[in-house]
């Protein structure tokens, strides 16, 4: 990570953004706490009195991931050359972005070099209606809307229902508890074990240890954003439970990636894991081996309650750019609902909507086995769920350091790996204290 006395002193050039951000960009709750934050847009906000409009004869570029569902990046590849046809705009990926692909918290580490889209998100607040409030959480940045909310890949347990069924297990678990009594009997009766990653995979990691640290109780950081409570009862009895999953026949590796689950699951060398629709869906359209015997279920629960954490990607406008409206108007053109919705259901569940319009598309309605990918960003009622790393903290340039150094992470897999708690702890402490104390 460069160091902030420099970006806080001098902003960030294009240059610098992309060695330390972008390159690794092209590689790659309960409703009572998200209300005690303020988020969660009115459901009309002031529209724009003047839409940006594309220069015609411009080119931009966009530098966003490869997701793990391709149908859905050639969708919109298609969108983007579709709509450049009719505008007369080139869009093209390659260095130099004017849209950068912000993941997590990043506008918050980035704002001097993204421009301020409060306009443009104002403009579809009042086409779409609220933003999740997660996705705002990131966007906004003291007040002012740094990124354009693009979607969050929702994250839940594919499993093997056959292996489950072996084992006498009829249904996914519903708490760590439980899933932990699952793990054992499954890998007992079957040799293939619920895996999950406990190392440095930036969707899976972080959306599988924040939530279980935060359903035992335990928190990195108070809510005000610079209290590290790391080191408590509730901290440790996560860790121990991570660490009696392991000796129950639960696989954590350390090594593991994003892809890595992945391809354990198509080689059946495991029976469940966190992880997005991707499974599931290459699954059904591409191995067809296990397609018919997996099944998608939300997240375990803990003694202090259900808590999600998903991938969440917004789009950012860099400062540098010489076609600041052309790089908007496409932004707000793939976010056009019937645009948007096309891209959804190309997805076919491994995307959720950042608007309340999207809550009910239907993509949700296609194929009963991706419900649990929509349970995860909003509830039975429609309302939207979910934290953020660093929760219940608001998202900062803090959360994301701590966030991006996976500190939560190696805690637990420092538990994993020696028994020692309490030593986990205290190694997360002290980082913590490094990154909020920073400051």
């Amino acid at each position: 990570m460069a160091d902030k006395r420099t970006q806080r002193r001098k902003g960030w050039t294009r240059r610098r953004f992309l060695q330390t951000a972008g390159a690794a960009t092209a590689a790659m709750a309960a409703d009572s706490a998200l209300a005690a934050y303020g988020v969660g847009t009115p459901a009309h906000a002031a529209p724009l009195t003047t839409l940006p409009k594309p220069r015609a004869g411009a080119r931009i570029r966009l530098l966003q991931w490869n997701s793990f569902v391709r149908v859905a990046d050639n969708e919109l590849k298609r969108q983007a050359k579709e709509w450049g046809d009719a505008n007369g705009v080139t869009v093209a990926a390659g260095d130099g972005p004017d849209i950068i692909q912000m993941q997590y918290g990043w506008p918050h580490l980035y704002t001097a070099s993204t421009l301020t889209v409060t306009n443009e998100v104002n403009y579809l607040i009042g086409r779409l209606g609220k933003v999740h409030p997660v996705n705002e959480a990131y966007c906004k940045v003291r007040g002012e809307w740094r990124a354009i909310p693009y979607t969050q890949v929702p994250n839940a347990w594919s499993y093997r229902t056959d292996y489950f069924d072996k084992a006498g297990v009829r249904s996914f678990p519903k708490t760590w508890d439980e899933l932990l009594a699952a793990g054992k009997k499954v890998a007992d009766a079957t040799g293939k074990p619920i895996a999950q990653t406990v190392g440095h995979a930036y969707g899976d990691s972080l959306t599988m240890w924040n939530p279980v640290l935060w359903g035992f109780g335990g928190q990195e950081v108070d809510k005000d954003g610079r209290t590290v409570t790391i080191s408590s009862s509730e901290t440790e009895t996560a860790l121990r439970w991570a660490i009696r999953a392991a000796q129950a026949g639960i696989k954590w590796f350390p090594e593991w990636l994003d892809p890595d689950n992945n391809q354990a699951y198509h080689a059946d060398r495991i029976s469940a894991t966190l992880n997005g629709a991707s499974i599931y869906i290459r699954e059904v359209i591409e191995f067809k081996h296990f397609d018919r015997v997996t099944d998608n279920a939300p997240m375990p629960s803990g003694p202090k309650g259900n808590f999600t954490l998903n991938l969440v990607m917004n789009h950012a406008v860099m400062s540098w750019s010489r076609e600041r409206d052309t790089a908007k108007a496409f932004l707000l053109h793939i976010m056009d609902k019937a645009v948007y919705s096309k891209w959804l259901g190309a997805a076919r569940g491994y995307n959720a909507g950042p608007f309340e319009a999207f809550n009910n598309d239907p993509v949700w309605k296609s194929d009963p086995k991706i419900k649990a990918y929509r349970d995860v960003v909003v509830d039975a009622r429609g309302q939207p769920i979910g934290q953020w790393a660093g929760w219940p903290a608001a998202p900062s340039k803090w959360t994301s350091q701590s966030q991006t150094q996976f500190v939560v992470a190696d805690m637990f897999a420092k538990a994993v790996a020696t028994g020692d708690t309490s030593a986990a702890i205290k190694d997360a402490e002290a980082k913590l204290k490094a990154i909020y104390g920073r400051y």
